[in-house]
């Protein structure tokens, strides 16, 4: 299977891959929404104001993706399109199968055992390993990069002592990592999409 997903080739102008890019941008862009409002309730700041601005960028996130996917409409996969999902499906939903439960068993045996405030570093890092894979499995480099900084910074707010401080920086991180992820394709989307007009 290892030789399979690594000799997968995608054209950088095949809409399957194109596609496949803007969904991930789409859940970077959501999930990074959703660390951020943690980010701002958890820390203690939720005013009008950081409110409004994490709702904006959250729905910029949102409906940048979902306007690009609306033109994916009509596409229909090839035979390749559908070799190459065969080739990556399988590890792709192991690997998220994989990140749900960790994720789930760390949160529910921290809470059990009182320790509430480790609970977001704990998902940032399991969080960002498990975008290491995606990284090979959709020859996409900006999700090493992703998983590192997540795994990184999680660890590192670790260090902070005051609890609403360490939640701000884990949380509100996460969220800008997650949310610079899906800038960065959607930028690379756009070029890609310029270059194919001219």
């Amino acid at each position: 299977m290892a030789t399979t997903v690594t000799s997968i080739v995608y054209s950088p102008l095949s809409p399957a891959w194109l596609k496949g890019r803007v969904v991930g941008a789409l859940i970077c862009g959501t999930f990074g929404g959703v660390w951020m409002f943690q980010a701002v309730f958890f820390g203690g700041i939720a005013t009008p104001l950081s409110l409004t601005l994490v709702s904006l960028v959250t729905v910029v996130a949102i409906a940048w993706p979902v306007m690009r996917l609306r033109s994916f409409r009509g596409y229909r996969s090839t035979a390749a399109d559908r070799e190459r999902w065969a080739a990556v499906r399988v590890p792709y939903w192991v690997n998220s199968a994989i990140e749900w439960t960790l994720c789930s068993v760390a949160a529910f045996w921290l809470a059990r055992i009182g320790r509430y405030a480790f609970i977001p570093e704990c998902l940032g890092v399991i969080i960002g390993l498990h975008f290491l894979p995606l990284g090979k499995m959709f020859r996409s480099p900006v999700y090493y990069l992703t998983g590192v900084v997540m795994v990184v910074g999680s660890l590192a707010a670790l260090m902070l002592q005051a609890e609403n401080i360490r939640n701000i920086a884990a949380f509100g991180l996460n969220g800008l990592v997650l949310w610079g992820t899906a800038a960065v394709i959607l930028r690379r989307d756009w070029l890609l999409k310029r270059e194919e007009e001219n």
